[in-house]
């Protein structure tokens, strides 16, 4: 039985931080992202909890989270960059040197991974960038290993003077396990940048010297790091390969179907570079291996380039199980149990299809009224809305596309370029523009395109938890900012100037230019003392024998606080409803009234 003192009961993110914390953590930088945006907020409690000293730089994009923690450990400090899956292809740059240049506090990458876009726009096997970037990689099978890998990951960055990597999948990011905690290891250190030209300057002979320590020490680590596990039968003429997510669906089925004896299972903890002599000895007497792992097969794919003359048996992987989305339970079951011909095994559970739950604007949140200014001064027009990454981005789908960060700005420059038959209008809220945007629109003025850009800033970082970004607080002047880059039509204007908002679309609408609207409404879910004394002393009531039927603050709003019922009625639903009046605004019949409590 475990004591109170040395165990707790932790999630993913939890563990992550709790380890990063007692593995000596000096200094930390992120940019949030949603399944790891839990773990900047858990650090700051720990920190404060304990008096620590931990240095938080709340990046405004992975390329200058990663950066900033390279600089941390160039100077012999322990630093910590939390990223999403997506987020690497902004940090790759910086990334792509880091192995070169090495570190000499010990840095550790944690990556949000989301095979089956469960908590993401979409997925992506970030894998190979670990084979790209010369970079160790570790992938735990649970929350326990989350925390133990964290604190391996930061003496092995030491140890090699390379940063390490560990990719956290959605479902060890919420569960929750007893967790076995180690103690706060205390490290004395004067953080102190010692010049070398020769290892921090890689350009020309020096970059391709640098690569080439940088491979001599992944060939290091292979041969000394074994951080693999191997189950039941080593004599077994089938070999059962796993990493991350797919080794417990595995694990637990061949103990279900008794199949010890059958099978030999290796499940690999550090999944780049991979232990050589251990995975030699594995493959020895095998007839034939299967590799199971989510997405696209990495393992497989490493494994056939580097010990491709020691095959003698089949192998297989992507041939039997998807490279797209989870690996689930279900498919694990029906390959093992079509495999071994196992008598009453119902291959998948004939369950009815679960659909897809889309997200929505929460009650009162101000982007479906900025929206509203969108469409409304797009009428009489062919008009093109580009859409962004964060809240904005939710149901009911107003914009013409969605891909990635600051694409509502960045792709709408290429649109309006080439295309003048039709008006294109950008959006993005200000955490959007903050990470890429700013450098975007200044293209756009550079380059003198003609275009209409929207920023929907209520405050905050709001869609992965909140964080601030510089309109949070009082020091960044948005008008300052866009007369600096030479924006010189631009609005900024409350949630509340609705109509005024739609009368300037549609003069600007006619001009050329860059164009920028500031739209600014708080989130919803902040907390906002004018909101709260309103609903504390008033409500909205909709007066059907005023209301046409014209269904703007049901179908174009889409507010969750307004309902119909089986007649067809419309009614406001008091306890949801925020009180931010939008409805009340855009009603062309005044059928919603202010009723004093």
């Amino acid at each position: 039985m475990l004591s109170d003192k040395n165990y707790k009961l932790l999630n993913g993110n939890q563990a992550i931080s709790q380890a990063a914390f007692d593995a000596g953590v000096s200094f930390f930088s992120h940019y949030p992202g949603s399944p790891v945006n839990n773990i900047e907020p858990e650090l700051r409690k720990i920190n404060t909890e304990n008096n620590g000293n931990i240095f938080f730089n709340d990046a405004h994009n992975e390329h200058i989270a990663t950066l900033s923690c390279l600089g941390a450990s160039f100077s012999k400090a322990r630093s910590l960059v939390v990223m999403k899956h997506v987020g690497m292809n902004i940090a790759a740059d910086p990334l792509s040197y880091a192995g070169y240049a090495g570190v000499k506090g010990g840095m550790v990458i944690i990556v949000g991974t989301d095979p089956g876009a469960n908590s993401s726009t979409g997925e992506q096997d970030v894998h190979w960038y670990a084979k790209s970037f010369n970079l160790p990689l570790f992938e735990p099978v649970s929350v326990q290993e989350a925390y133990d890998m964290t604190i391996d990951a930061f003496d092995l960055s030491e140890k090699y003077e390379v940063p390490v990597l560990i990719f956290l999948p959605v479902a060890y990011s919420y569960s929750i396990e007893p967790v076995v905690l180690r103690g706060k290891i205390d490290i004395e250190c004067t953080f102190y940048f010692e010049k070398d030209r020769n290892r921090y300057i890689n350009v020309g002979e020096r970059a391709v010297e640098n690569h080439k320590k940088a491979l001599e020490k992944l060939d290091l680590i292979a041969k000394e790091q074994n951080y693999t596990k191997t189950f039941f039968n080593p004599k077994a003429s089938l070999g059962i390969v796993t990493r991350g997510l797919t080794f417990n669906h595995v694990y637990e089925y061949i103990h279900e179907f008794k199949l010890e004896d059958k099978v030999q299972l290796i499940n690999f903890g550090l999944v780049f570079p991979i232990h050589k002599q251990v995975f030699l000895d594995f493959i020895k007497n095998k007839e034939k291996i299967i590799f199971i792992e989510d997405q696209d097969g990495f393992l497989e794919i490493i494994a056939k380039q580097e010990f491709f003359n020691h095959f003698n048996c089949k192998i297989h992987g992507k041939s039997i199980f998807p490279a797209y989305g989870a690996i689930s339970k279900d498919q694990v079951k029906s390959f093992i149990s079509k495999e071994f011909d196992l008598p009453g095994v119902i291959d998948t559970i004939n369950a009815p299809g679960i659909l897809e739950r889309l997200g929505t604007f929460c009650e009162g949140c101000p982007h479906r009224s900025f929206y509203h200014v969108i469409f409304e001064g797009l009428k009489g027009y062919d008009g093109i809305v580009g859409g962004d990454i964060g809240c904005s981005s939710l149901p009911p789908f107003k914009a013409d596309w969605l891909l990635c960060m600051n694409a509502g700005l960045g792709v709408s420059q290429g649109i309006a370029s080439v295309n003048k038959s039709q008006v294109v209008i950008s959006t993005g809220g200000d955490g959007s523009f903050f990470h890429g945007g700013m450098m975007s629109l200044q293209s756009a003025v550079e380059n003198n395109i003609d275009l209409i850009h929207f920023v929907f800033d209520n405050k905050y970082v709001a869609m992965t938890g909140h964080q601030y970004s510089p309109s949070s607080g009082t020091k960044f002047d948005e008008s300052a900012f866009l007369e600096s880059i030479g924006v010189t039509r631009y609005y900024v204007l409350d949630v509340t100037e609705i109509q005024k908002a739609i009368y300037l679309l549609k003069h600007e609408i006619k001009r050329k230019g860059v164009r920028v609207f500031w739209m600014k409404g708080d989130c919803a879910l902040m907390p906002n003392p004018e909101r709260e004394m309103k609903k504390k002393n008033m409500y909205l009531d909709l007066q059907n024998y005023l209301c046409d039927g014209c269904s703007i603050c049901y179908d174009d709003f889409a507010c969750p606080a307004i309902n119909k019922n089986e007649n067809d009625k419309l009614n406001i639903d008091s306890e949801l409803c925020v009180r931010c009046g939008a409805c009340r605004i855009v009603c062309p019949n005044d059928a919603i009234k202010i009723v004093e409590k």
